[in-house]
This record gives structure tokens, C-alpha cells and sequence, in this order.
């Protein structure tokens, strides 16, 4: 059985913490679609690709705040 990729997919998977999945997926959904959603998604998952070091009790911290409330920080945080 063969995973559909799709928009909300990605969404699900950069929630969760799999940037790297959810960017190779938007990639390829923009072939497809001129979605500015989509190309957004892709800006903001670039540019936090510089980040390389992780504060663990910082990230626990985060990883305590609900779902909704974590996109919402993580969309401002990718506009700082």
C-alpha cells in the first residue's frame, strides 16, 4: 500500500517534529501545485535547517505545549 502524500501530511509531519519528511513532500507537491501555502511551508522549513544544536530542556519544555498552540509558535518563530 502506497502513502498519498499530501498537504495536511506534511502539516502532520512538521508538527511532529519530521522537518525533513514534510520539506522533501511539500517539494514535491509544488511540482504539482503553484500553492503559496505550500511554498511558504517550504521558506520556513529552510530556513530552519540552520539551526543544528538543540537545547534538550528547552525542547522538552516545548514539547509539553498542545499541538495547536506549537504550530502557532512555530509559524511566528520561522517569521523572526
Amino acid at each position: 500500500m502506497s502513502l498519498i502524500k499530501t498537504k495536511t501530511y506534511a502539516e502532520i509531519l512538521e508538527i511532529q517534529g519530521f522537518k525533513e519528511e514534510a520539506l522533501e513532500i511539500y517539494e514535491e507537491l509544488l511540482k504539482e501545485s503553484n500553492d503559496p501555502e505550500i511554498k511558504e511551508a517550504i521558506e520556513r522549513l529552510k530556513k530552519r535547517k540552520i539551526f543544528n544544536d538543540v537545547n534538550v530542556i528547552k525542547l522538552n519544555e516545548f514539547n509539553k505545549i498542545n499541538q495547536k498552540n506549537r504550530y502557532e509558535f512555530e509559524k511566528w518563530l520561522s517569521n523572526i
